[in-house]
């Protein structure tokens, strides 16, 4: 674990018992979507990157009959409240983990979730590999994060880069792209869209690229 990734932690176990009434309408305008995106079947492995405090969980739960779902997060205080919310739910359970070195074996999930965390990752390019790695051929992946194609997430990435040691680098979608590609996945579908004055997002799905592509590529 890198130092920033050490700061992450640290950062989010105080913020843990607070988070979800802090960020409460932000998460309102960007689980949803990536929720919907998403729509996770009953018969599919789920693995939630950097959970936080469950609550892309907890409304899969609501939604999906018979979740199978394992969130990871850096952070031991944001899993604790993780499990506060779905301890005991049959299928669901929440691990202290490092996106970057999953402890999970390959092609073992059918969906990979990412909400709101890419720009904090240190190495992105390793958390996307680890990802193609644990799933399964045809699995797929989700990602939903800030856009620096907007302007307020560029004003805001240059700000938290100075202020924030636990921010590392918000992307534009070609960027995030290009390192999905690097990664070994092909994009299937992107979109962007923003609320209120200040949130540009993106939403991606990519699935890994299978050795036939890969040898055509």
């Amino acid at each position: 674990m890198t130092r920033q990734d050490q700061t992450v932690a640290a950062q989010y176990d105080v913020w843990a018992r607070v988070y979800d009434v802090l960020w409460r309408r932000y998460t309102e305008n960007t689980l949803p979507v990536l929720q919907a995106a998403a729509a996770v079947r009953s018969d599919e492995r789920v693995l939630d990157l950097a959970c936080g405090t469950g609550a892309l969980a907890r409304r899969l739960d609501g939604s999906v009959p018979d979740l199978q779902l394992v969130g990871v997060d850096l952070s031991a205080s944001m899993i604790d409240r993780a499990r506060q919310k779905l301890g005991g739910r049959p299928g669901i359970r929440f691990v202290e983990a490092d996106a970057h070195d999953l402890p999970f074996g390959r092609s073992t999930v059918d969906v990979v979730l990412c909400a709101n965390t890419f720009h904090y990752f240190s190495h992105p390019g390793t958390v996307l590999s680890e990802a193609r790695r644990v799933l399964r051929p045809g699995g797929r992946l989700l990602l939903l994060d800030w856009c620096r194609d907007f302007w307020t997430c560029r004003a805001m990435d240059a700000v938290l880069r100075r202020v924030d040691p636990a921010h590392h680098e918000c992307y534009t979608l070609d960027d995030l792209r290009g390192l999905l590609r690097t990664a070994g996945f092909d994009v299937r579908w992107d979109l962007r869209y923003r609320f209120d004055l200040i949130w540009g997002m993106m939403v991606v799905e990519a699935r890994p690229r299978t050795k036939h592509r890969e040898r055509d590529s």
